[in-house]
């Protein structure tokens, strides 16, 4: 009887793996740098230094896991070229010897402690049989009085039901929401913006655009409609959603 001969399938099918919840800290637990996850790239970018003239530091991912948690990753400069091309929003991939370690609060982008760090040995592969069943997107949408605990005495939440927010673009979200405009009146239109650094500057809270930023109008968008839902049939009737996203 001969040996069989693994095929292309064989190689992208999935194997044992851990949920981002199981995750263990490659500090502590040093023999666990062959931890294995799997999950789908919900988006990626490039992230850069605005106090370094924009220098390029690392791609910045999202993945999303089939227990409906999300955790974020750093792909470093120097291993970005080679990576870069296995990147692809939407795919179910599995990721192989990198690091977990603790994220810190300023580069804080979901509710999960660790951030997956890529090294030299990580592997990055699409899983193209036997994947698990995980949803296209998910969103962590923050209600306004979440901000009430940044580090400023004289804010207090507004307590009436409709609230106004400054959001302040910058950069490619600028040009990319200025040509949205242009494309069409959309000035009533319910949008759902990621990815935003919130600021307190006079009293008033500031949505400032980051390299993640993005804008989505789909009337599929859970998070959308429940929102149009929620402020009732007749206020609903003055926000046209239009189905795009970015």
């Amino acid at each position: 009887m001969g040996v069989p001969v693994p095929t292309a399938a064989d190689a992208n099918a999935v194997v044992a793996y851990s949920t981002f919840n199981s995750l263990r800290l490659h500090q502590v637990f040093p023999s666990l740098s062959s931890q294995s996850i799997v999950g789908r790239l919900i988006r990626f970018w490039d992230t850069r230094n605005v106090h370094k003239n924009g220098e390029f530091m690392a791609i910045t991912i999202l993945l999303l896991d089939e227990q409906d948690s999300v955790i974020n990753g750093f792909i470093p400069a120097n291993l970005a070229s080679q990576l870069r091309s296995s990147l692809k929003s939407g795919s179910i991939v599995r990721l192989n010897g990198f690091e977990v370690a603790r994220i810190a609060h300023m580069y804080k982008i979901t509710e999960h402690q660790f951030v997956i760090r890529f090294i030299p040995s990580t592997r990055i592969d699409e899983v193209l049989a036997d994947a698990p069943v995980i949803k296209s997107d998910k969103f962590l949408v923050r209600r306004i009085d979440i901000f009430k605990c940044l580090p400023t005495p004289t804010y207090q939440p507004r307590a009436l039901r409709t609230v106004t927010v400054n959001v302040s673009l910058w950069d490619e979200a600028a040009s990319t929401f200025r040509g949205l405009l242009k494309a069409g009146d959309k000035s009533l239109s319910v949008v759902l913006v990621t990815s935003v650094n919130p600021k307190l500057f006079g009293g008033e809270l500031y949505l400032n655009s980051t390299q993640g930023t993005r804008f989505f109008f789909d009337t599929t968008v859970p998070e959308i409609a429940e929102f149009v839902g929620r402020v009732g049939a007749e206020a609903a009737q003055g926000y046209t959603c239009i189905n795009i996203s970015f």
